[in-house]
């Protein structure tokens, strides 16, 4: 399957989905990222302003600001992101995920140019049960991500 066909073929999957399905699956994603041991012992996490039919971070936000520096990215053209510290956890959202960590985006690009100039840097992809998927058809200029909560 291409990048079109896939990425089609999960959007559909989660109109599939229930709002009340998404907002459970979502708290439950969220809960074992602020479990997860990077995520406890960083002093600075990027995250991602969720949009819609992305797995919700909005509500773990204001979790993450008592005691972390937090770094928020929104998908913007009109700003550039922040280079966080090499220290810092990426928080990567994606339309799909494969087990060997390429994601695969929207299709603009965003965050295979923001990562690319952070190869230090630990990044988890955050994705719902349904966006993992065997593989990810790739590009040269894919970027992976260390590992997926789903």
């Amino acid at each position: 399957m291409n990048k079109t066909d896939l990425r089609k073929y999960i959007f559909d999957q989660t109109k599939g989905h229930s709002t009340q399905e998404l907002e459970e699956a979502s708290r439950n994603i969220c809960e074992k990222l602020l479990e997860h041991e990077r995520i406890k012992k960083a002093e600075t996490i990027v995250l991602f302003w969720s949009m819609k039919n992305e797995v919700n971070t909005h509500d773990i936000i204001p979790r993450l600001v008592r005691d972390k520096n937090v770094i928020i990215i929104t998908q913007s053209a009109n700003t550039k992101p922040v280079t966080p510290p090499q220290d810092a956890v990426i928080i990567v959202p994606g339309v799909a995920f494969d087990n060997r960590g390429y994601r695969l985006g929207r299709g603009k690009g965003y965050y295979d140019r923001y990562l690319g100039g952070l190869a230090e840097n630990y990044k988890i992809g955050i994705c719902f049960p349904w966006q993992m998927v065997e593989k990810v058809p790739t590009d040269s200029h894919d970027v992976c991500v260390n590992e997926v909560i789903f």
